[in-house]
């Protein structure tokens, strides 16, 4: 009974809208579209609030997470080569994309593969009130590279 209660309340949770912007209504696939690979499968994908709160414990601000597994057949490579041109500052991105990042932004890529026997790298996007978090891996016998995304947003 409580598993058909989670269920019943993620679904209505991911049919609702939260106003992100003036214009435009945050939604899970909205979001997740914004961030996919090409042609990867997702999986596992929510939204759900996520209490941004103070020392006291007392809560500062509404917030979310989107969150999503995706897998293509492409190389850990090839993933990263498509993140890193989508992420770099371009002079010519749409007034959306300005808007968005006027405040500024940090992108910071790591690599913690060095004596593993798998790929791993961390794609870390701060804006002013979003954090995303792209972990990119693959296991050496492994056919597939894995993508988790989470897409932290404050109001």
């Amino acid at each position: 009974m409580r598993l058909i209660a989670t269920i019943l309340i993620a679904a209505a949770w991911i049919g609702i809208t939260t106003t992100a912007t003036a214009d435009e209504p945050l939604t899970l696939m909205g979001t997740i579209l914004q961030w996919q690979y090409p042609q990867s499968k997702l999986s596992g994908s929510e939204m759900s609030d996520v209490p941004t709160v103070n020392a006291d414990g007392k809560r500062t601000a509404a917030s979310m997470v989107c969150k999503t597994n995706m897998t293509t057949d492409d190389s850990v490579e090839k993933v990263l080569a498509f993140y890193q041109k989508k992420l770099t500052p371009n002079p010519k991105a749409d007034d959306k994309t300005k808007a968005e990042w006027k405040d500024g932004r940090a992108v910071l890529i790591s690599d913690e593969s060095a004596g593993r026997p798998f790929a791993l790298h961390t794609i870390l996007v701060t804006t002013k009130n979003t954090s995303t978090t792209l972990t990119v891996s693959r296991g050496s016998s492994e056919t597939e590279t894995h993508i988790n995304w989470k897409h932290y947003v404050r109001f």
